[in-house]
């Protein structure tokens, strides 16, 4: 909520007069804050201006800009095919605050950038906006990661390449719906890499987003290899009102020991990245509904250990999206999950939470002088029912712990828009 109402503050203030884009590249600047940021936005000449057409926001990496992006991604040959709009911003400092990188000892609130950028292209020129997309390489890609997190009320679809989630715990990435991600890493990778990298992983992130977004458990849908045996992409196409989420693992081409060996630059022997990045995004439409309802709701917590029951009362923020939900107490214990609609009414939910918030309820556990538990041992069992206008809800969750012993929460109180 805090980045919307940025949002709007810079709208109502920073945006430039309405002009009309012309054909090629249009050099702009916006401030969100007290932070001027230039961009660029690309019209194809097959763009008349004024039929309704895509944009895709395509983001570039740590110490690059928006010109050296342009040049890497090929997406504007892509839209010269297509016909839609592409924007290349530059962070200032080149570079972006995605979350753990890459800007350092600063802090910007950069997502509400992002929607002032989308609000200020849609203020002078044709854009449809249930089709506004985001893409992005290495920092770039971590601030796809971060806009799909934290605006998927804005883009229909990611496509973050050569960086996982940019969160220090990847509970914090609470989308407020499910939404469409085609996720690229570089399986060579030494500067981000897609095993226990210093930033987290491919497989760690991948998870997330298909828990995030409800996908059905067990083996990927869809498996496509490329003719070399090195590269390959994953999709489980039974997500949540079904959307996609799906892994490119890509083995790039090598700088010969370069610091940033492996790193994928769209640089590559098997896959044509830009062709593959505009071929998830197009198929998306961002949904009718994208509110997400929240609300400060109170109850109570029981620890049962053995004989020992400990009671208290709590308070915690619930946010329920299109598909998705959230909670977070005071102290900052997240809980983030998919939800799948028990009856027609969609008033009773049956909430699955994500990896990511399982480890919070073994510190729970070993805070309070239990056994260690391990995450994985964990058997949650969580359902939440509303009233017809989904402006009240009433939660309960249960988490075994082993033995007899368990976590159960319970929660009632107004969500409001």
């Amino acid at each position: 909520m805090r980045t919307v109402l940025a949002a709007a503050l810079v709208i109502a203030s920073a945006l430039q007069a309405t002009a009309t884009l012309e054909p090629g590249v249009n050099e702009r600047s916006i401030t969100v804050g007290d932070v001027e940021y230039p961009y660029m936005v690309y019209r194809p000449t097959s763009v008349d201006g004024a039929t309704p057409v895509p944009l895709v926001v395509d983001i570039h990496g740590w110490t690059s800009n928006g010109v050296q992006q342009a040049a890497l991604s090929g997406l504007r040959a892509v839209a010269d095919r297509e016909g839609f709009l592409v924007t290349h911003p530059s962070g200032p400092g080149n570079a972006w605050d995605s979350g753990v990188c890459c800007l350092f000892g600063e802090e910007r609130d950069e997502v509400a950038f992002f929607r002032a950028l989308v609000a200020a292209i849609e203020d002078e020129a044709s854009i449809d906006p249930r089709r506004v997309y985001v893409t992005g390489l290495s920092n770039g890609g971590a601030m796809s990661h971060r806009l799909a997190c934290d605006a998927a009320d804005l883009f229909a679809a990611a496509a973050p390449l050569a960086f996982p989630i940019p969160l220090e715990s990847l509970s914090e990435c609470r989308p407020s719906r499910a939404i469409p991600l085609l996720m690229f890493m570089g399986l060579t990778d030494v500067l981000v890499p897609y095993e226990n990298g210093q930033f987290g992983d491919a497989d760690g992130s991948f998870g997330h987003w298909r828990d995030v977004n409800g996908c059905a458990p067990g083996d990927s849908d869809e498996v496509v290899t490329a003719d070399s045996g090195l590269s390959y992409c994953e999709t489980y196409t039974g997500c949540t009102d079904g959307v996609e989420t799906g892994l490119c693992s890509v083995t790039a081409r090598s700088f010969g020991g370069a610091f940033f060996d492996g790193h994928i630059l769209y640089l590559n022997d098997d896959f044509d990245l830009a062709e593959l990045v505009w071929g998830f995004l197009s198929r998306w439409l961002l949904p009718d509904d994208t509110t997400a309802p929240s609300g400060l709701v109170r109850g109570k917590t029981t620890l049962a250990l053995g004989d020992t029951k400990t009671k208290a009362k709590t308070e915690w923020t619930v946010t329920l999206g299109g598909g998705t939900w959230s909670a977070i107490d005071a102290g900052g214990l997240v809980l983030a999950g998919s939800f799948a609609r028990v009856d027609g009414k969609a008033r009773k939910l049956a909430l699955t939470l994500t990896n990511a918030s399982l480890p919070a309820f073994a510190d729970v556990v070993v805070g309070a002088g239990g056994p260690v538990v391990a995450p994985q041992d964990l058997a949650p069992d969580f359902v939440a029912t509303t009233n017809k206008k989904r402006t009240r809800i009433k939660l309960r969750g249960t988490v075994g712990l082993g033995a007899s012993d368990t976590f159960t929460l319970r929660l009632a109180g107004k969500l409001r828009l």
